[in-house]
């Protein structure tokens, strides 16, 4: 225990999400996950965290009234909002490298699927990620809530 504790310590994880546009689902995934994670199982918290985005994703979508198909996938989602969401036209200085950043995004959210579905505890597979994976996962997936959600959250006026 004294080694996980240590290792976790010497990473430099990035904050746990609090985010402003939100669900039951969402902020309930989140909760599990960062339990799961300081019981040193990133793997299992790797399940969810993908919940929590896909969540956050679709309550995004529900807020600003963006229209998706029955079970949306994360990437579709991720799309709908770039293509879509007023405050992802407008991306200030430097746009078009935000821009591959954000296409970069949607690749990274592609990959989640297949991880989740084929290398976490979110079914019963036989070969898992190890420790420092599923803590990157997770800090990828932390870093796009974050962006997303200060990016999302209504001017104050």
């Amino acid at each position: 225990m004294l080694n996980i504790a240590q290792r976790l310590e010497d990473t430099s994880p990035i904050l746990s999400p609090d985010p402003q546009i939100s669900s039951a689902v969402v902020e309930r995934a989140i909760a599990d996950g960062e339990l799961l994670i300081q019981a040193g199982n990133a793997v299992s918290g790797v399940d969810r965290i993908h919940t929590a985005l896909h969540g956050y994703l679709i309550a995004v979508c529900d807020a600003e009234g963006i229209a998706y198909n029955k079970d949306p996938n994360m990437t579709a989602l991720f799309k709908l909002l770039r293509c879509h969401h007023p405050k992802l036209q407008n991306l200030g200085t430097r746009s078009n490298e935000i821009e591959k950043i954000l296409i970069s995004f949607a690749t990274i959210l592609d990959s989640l699927n297949p991880i989740r579905n084929k290398a976490s505890v979110a079914h019963p597979n036989g070969d898992l990620l190890n420790e420092a994976e599923a803590l990157l996962v997770i800090n990828v997936v932390r870093t796009v809530l974050h962006y997303l959600d200060s990016k999302f959250v209504p001017n104050p006026s």
